[in-house]
């Protein structure tokens, strides 16, 4: 049985699958920066988590406890440098500097991929070769989904046909904002992990909104080339205002789950996402997997349910080596 913790987590990956299809949906059918589809999902993150708090937790706002206001800077700081790194652009000589400017789509998601098993090594309080090698066969299916370009290169390099390939800069550029976000979400999440209960899951949430919008309110005034379109169709908005209904929904599950568990389990959950994605995309826009595709996903949950049911066969021991010492 799973506990509730990877069951948040878990719940929050469906919500994150619908935010992406929303927000592919809305860039093929409006000129939308991104940086504005995450303005407006966070301030409806924050305008709900506020009102809620005021109700029912006053004593929580603005920003929280002294006592864990270290922690929770932390992590805003954490999930601004992951959003960067991934989605937004830093205009550099008129150029975006974000991972999916410089790499594929398919080595961006899996770099960034990483930052769950950096904060799994770091929360994790005893790693078990189960555990590893679980994390590895994750990890494994995660490659076979997204077919990064350094994995496809090394299965089908031929000396005779293809040159020897280096990084180009921009190339290097893109690894470079990929590894910041990947750190980004590492602090993240190990600081959501370390807060734990002390804080309510919705002011941890307020702190990181606040700061991407004191970050993304920035980039509109200053940086040259992000306009905010308020050209926008009746469905357009509708659409962003789901976006951040959902966004609300999926940041208050996945900071609920991880601050449920202190011990690292519940983050390994987020690989199923790239499982759900995959579903997302057969469903919806009727993109049939292959063969690896398949089989990558098979990889991922099996290695989650290995994970999950192994955690809870050692706390039962755990158990067992306590009673006759109680």
């Amino acid at each position: 049985m799973i506990r509730n913790g990877p069951l948040l987590v878990l719940a929050s990956q469906f919500a994150a699958v619908m935010i992406h299809g929303l927000a592919k949906f809305l860039e093929t059918t409006a000129s939308v920066d991104p940086q504005q589809i995450l303005q407006v999902r966070m301030f409806i993150t924050l305008s709900i988590n506020s009102l809620f708090l005021t109700i029912r937790y006053p004593k929580e706002l603005p920003l929280g406890k002294k006592s864990v206001r270290g922690l929770l800077i932390l992590r805003s700081l954490g999930g601004i440098c992951g959003s960067a790194g991934f989605y937004c652009g830093y205009p550099v000589n008129r150029l975006t500097s974000d991972s999916l400017q410089y790499l594929p789509l398919a080595d961006a998601t899996t770099l960034n991929l990483l930052a769950p098993l950096g904060a799994s090594l770091v929360t994790t309080k005893r790693l078990t070769l189960i555990q590893i090698g679980s994390i590895a066969i994750c990890f494994l299916g995660v490659g076979l989904i997204t077919k990064p370009s350094f994995i496809t290169d090394l299965l089908y390099y031929n000396d005779g046909d293809n040159p020897k390939k280096t990084l180009n800069p921009q190339s290097r550029l893109g690894l470079a904002c990929a590894m910041i976000g990947v750190l980004g979400g590492v602090c993240a999440y190990s600081s959501i992990s370390k807060i734990g209960t002390r804080s309510h899951p919705l002011v941890t949430t307020n702190c990181f909104a606040t700061g991407i919008l004191i970050v993304s309110s920035v980039c509109f005034a200053a940086a040259p080339g992000v306009n905010f379109n308020f050209n926008l169709g009746l469905l357009q908005w509708f659409i962003m205002g789901c976006i951040g209904l959902f966004g609300a929904f999926m940041e208050y599950l996945l900071t609920a789950g991880l601050s449920d568990e202190g011990n690292g389990y519940a983050v390994h959950m987020i690989y199923c996402q790239v499982v759900l994605a995959l579903v997302a995309d057969w469903l919806v826009w009727h993109t049939i997997p292959d063969v690896t595709s398949g089989m990558g996903a098979v990889l991922i949950i099996q290695a989650v349910y290995v994970i999950q049911r192994y955690r809870y066969r050692e706390d039962d021991i755990v158990d067992i080596e306590m009673t006759p010492y109680t």
